[in-house]
């Protein structure tokens, strides 16, 4: 694996991990490679939700979906809205929807399992990076501004939070609790 950048795990069996040589490897519990997607781009980050992989695509600016399998299902956005400048991480909703970080518009977008454009969050110089949710279906955005902003699934700023330097990483446990690189 060449310069990997991104990691997740699918049903705590299998590990997949984005790479620089635009390639996702799948690994067993042991290490062992099983699989190899290529995905016409740099994954920035990679989520599974179900049997579906999303690929946050950094040179092509577009989410990628795959079967966890690698076979290729959808790229959006495709034209007009919802278009990425520096999109940074993809996660999935409990309703299936698609929450985008989207660094260079200083917005977060939110499109349905079909790719569709339901919703934008944008305040000026947000520069959202890391996405998660909590317990509630909140929406935690690790932004350039070393702070933690927190959103409803509908878009309202709910407050913010922490003094992280650079946060670009967010994970939230099953208790709420937050867990930030910087």
């Amino acid at each position: 694996c060449n310069q990997p950048v991104c990691v997740t795990i699918h049903d705590n069996v299998d590990i997949y991990v984005g790479s620089n040589d635009w390639c996702i490897y799948v690994f067993d519990q042991t290490g062992k490679l099983k699989n190899t997607i290529h995905v016409n781009g740099i994954p920035r980050t990679v989520s599974i939700k179900g049997d579906v992989l999303h690929v946050a695509n950094s040179i092509k600016n577009r989410v990628q979906k795959h079967t966890t399998g690698g076979q290729f299902l959808q790229l959006f956005p495709e034209a007009g809205q919802g278009q990425f400048y520096g999109l940074h991480e993809v996660i999935i909703d409990s309703n299936n929807n698609r929450i985008v970080s989207d660094e260079g518009n200083n917005r977060i977008q939110i499109f349905n399992n079909n790719g569709g454009w339901l919703l934008v969050i944008h305040e000026d110089n947000m520069c959202p990076l890391g996405l998660a949710l909590d317990p509630q279906g909140n929406i935690h955005a690790a932004v350039f501004q070393n702070v933690i902003n927190v959103y409803t699934k509908e878009g309202d700023f709910l407050r913010e939070y922490g003094n992280p330097n650079f946060p670009i990483g967010i994970a939230i446990d099953d208790e709420g609790y937050s867990f930030v690189t910087e």
